[in-house]
């Protein structure tokens, strides 16, 4: 029996919901650890008085709808249940005994308010100590993996935490890793027009520079993982966005701050689950 602790993922009945648990399913598979499917059902918002009526859904049929999708993807090391109260408030307590949380972008059931709700939520759920991944309903479980993991780097230690996720998963998984480090030049430098020489802009030297002492000791620990990185002058956002559509997961650190401005990643973090192709890993510093 494995000893590992579980993947948790938040399932509601939706195909949002579906979708997460192949992915969760997919991802537990590769650490060889268990699953631990939890429908989470918010009786108070759903029936104001607090009264359930008769014949009413007790979760059973989310759960039978679970149980023959991982039947029919032959995933067996599952415990599924059905829990009450309020769905994010659920999983993330639940979550602090499991090694990761996975859930869908959109959902019927309120995990979307881990990431889509509001501020306090969302930080709350950024500044979980396992790492949070969602899942957009765009993904595709059936389509083959791009091979390819982006990881937006910053500088800071979130920063570092994010690196090790996506070097390990890479590692695990046979993908390749981009680092990527995005600046938005007003925020730091003056007007591009005004540079003598406009092929070395200093904000993506020193962009460069960043990323080469962040992923100092990286490669080498992992050298089967084909490493690349570039800086880019944009808004990270933008820029992450656009490298998930050909990437497998786009992981970025919870709240880290980026060494050339005032912006922090887990702004980042929330504007990108909002715009990402494909699946989203936020990883925050575990000392915090």
């Amino acid at each position: 029996m494995s000893t590992e602790l579980p993947v948790l993922v938040g399932i509601d009945g939706s195909r949002d919901g579906l979708i997460a648990l192949n992915w969760a399913a997919s991802y537990a598979a590769q650490h060889e650890a268990p699953l631990h499917a939890v429908h989470v059902r918010d009786d108070d918002r759903q029936h104001p008085d607090g009264m359930l009526p008769d014949g009413a859904d007790d979760g059973s049929e989310v759960l039978d709808d679970a149980l023959q999708e991982l039947d029919r993807i032959g995933f067996r090391n599952a415990a599924l249940e059905v829990r009450h109260g309020h769905p994010a408030q659920v999983l993330l307590e639940l979550a602090e005994r499991s090694s990761a949380l996975v859930v869908g972008r959109r959902g019927m059931g309120g995990f979307a308010e881990l990431v889509l709700g509001s501020t306090s939520q969302v930080c709350t759920a950024l500044s979980t100590n396992v790492p949070l991944i969602v899942v957009p309903d765009t993904w595709d479980p059936l389509a083959p993996p791009r091979g390819r993991i982006v990881v937006g780097v910053d500088g800071s230690v979130e920063g570092q935490d994010a690196l090790r996720f996506a070097f390990e998963l890479a590692d695990t998984t046979g993908a390749g890793l981009l680092a990527v480090h995005a600046i938005e030049v007003r925020e730091s430098y003056p007007d591009p027009h005004s540079w003598f020489d406009p092929a070395r802009q200093p904000c993506v030297e020193a962009a460069d520079e960043l990323l080469t002492q962040a992923l100092e000791g990286w490669p080498a620990k992992y050298p089967d993982v084909p490493a690349d990185s570039h800086g880019v002058v944009d808004h990270p956002v933008l820029v992450l966005a656009r490298e998930s559509q050909d990437a497998d997961l786009v992981v970025v650190g919870g709240l880290g701050r980026t060494a050339f401005s005032e912006l922090r990643m887990g702004s980042v973090a929330r504007g990108l689950l909002y715009h990402s192709h494909c699946p989203v890993a936020v990883i925050h510093h575990q000392n915090h």
